[in-house]
């Protein structure tokens, strides 16, 4: 059930991303205290489903109200996490430590880029968010956590699945 959720929050990610900006943040919003409640709590699934539907409302007021803040911390959770998750995937799991350095270099680069490239950065940063979920639900639903390179094969495909579909959105700039 909860991956079944995961893969289509993460497919409104992967292709609709930039253009419902709001919801995007408010999806990571979710899925940021989805994951959270799983790692740290033993609470019910309705109660985990329910604070990561709060911290998303959080995330979409915000997003709405001040703009380029929460842009800003979209693209550090989404480029430090799809960094450190393709870090982890890559090493085969473990080593606690480097996977906390790959998240803050990613996300550091996340936030530089926003500020940066805006569109850009939110084609990007919710391709990654959303190609991310995907893979964590599907590695699930098909028992893929032990196939490490297929499921990065999967994860880049899809990510370069919705940086085309979004990118074709963009209005081309004038010569």
């Amino acid at each position: 059930m909860l991956e079944i959720i995961q893969l289509i929050v993460g497919a409104i990610q992967l292709f609709l991303g930039r253009k419902i900006f709001w919801l995007m943040v408010g999806i990571m919003g979710f899925l940021l205290g989805l994951t959270l409640t799983m790692l740290l709590f033993d609470w019910a699934l309705w109660v985990k489903l329910l604070v990561g539907l709060g911290i998303g409302a959080i995330f979409s007021v915000l997003a709405v109200v001040i703009q380029k803040p929460m842009a800003a911390i979209f693209g550090f959770f989404a480029f430090g996490l799809a960094a450190a998750a393709l870090s982890r995937l890559w090493s085969g799991g473990g080593q606690n430590t480097l996977f906390w350095i790959v998240f803050l270099v990613g996300g550091i680069v996340g936030v530089i880029l926003v500020f940066a490239l805006y569109e850009w950065a939110l084609i990007i940063g919710s391709s990654l968010s959303g190609a991310g979920a995907m893979v964590i639900a599907l590695g699930s639903i098909l028992h893929l956590q032990k196939s490490g390179l297929l499921s990065i094969i999967i994860f880049l495909v899809l990510l370069l699945v919705g940086i085309v579909f979004q990118a074709k959105s963009l209005k081309p700039t004038a010569r």
